[in-house]
């Protein structure tokens, strides 16, 4: 191979690299990792969040700004708000406790970043709330 055939190899290959260099770099400095808001039981018999009158915990993480109030909703009702304190920290709870049975929206917000998770609340001596209870289901 002449010395002109691999110069030109070389700088076409480095220019294809280059090229697909130039825009991870861009796009991931501002990637911002989503935002999560998680319902979980608060109780050991694993049915919170799932029927009435029965603590549900609500994890939100994933902040990318620790300096900005962390507001959870529920279906637009402010469920409590925590303010970070110091730059610390990436993850908050709040406690729910669902007195009526239905599908309700919870909303995490702090700055910029929201997110949202549905959860379906059975009333607890429902047959749905029994059949969790005891069947599982």
């Amino acid at each position: 191979m002449s010395t002109t055939r691999k110069t030109a190899r070389r700088a076409a290959i480095a220019t294809a690299l280059l090229g697909a260099a130039i825009p991870l770099t861009g796009g991931t400095a501002n990637a911002v990792e989503d935002l999560a808001i998680i319902p979980m039981s608060a109780t050991p018999d694993q049915h919170g969040c799932e029927l009435t009158n029965v603590s549900c915990r609500v994890l939100v993480s994933n902040l990318s700004v620790f300096t900005t109030p962390v507001t959870v909703t529920v279906n637009g009702a402010v469920l409590g708000t925590a303010t970070p304190a110091d730059g610390c920290c990436d993850r908050y709870e709040f406690m729910w406790n669902p007195q009526k049975a239905g599908t309700y929206t919870l909303t995490a917000q702090a700055g910029a970043q929201s997110k949202s998770a549905t959860v379906t609340i059975y009333d607890y001596n429902s047959l749905q709330g029994i059949l969790k209870r005891y069947v599982g289901s």
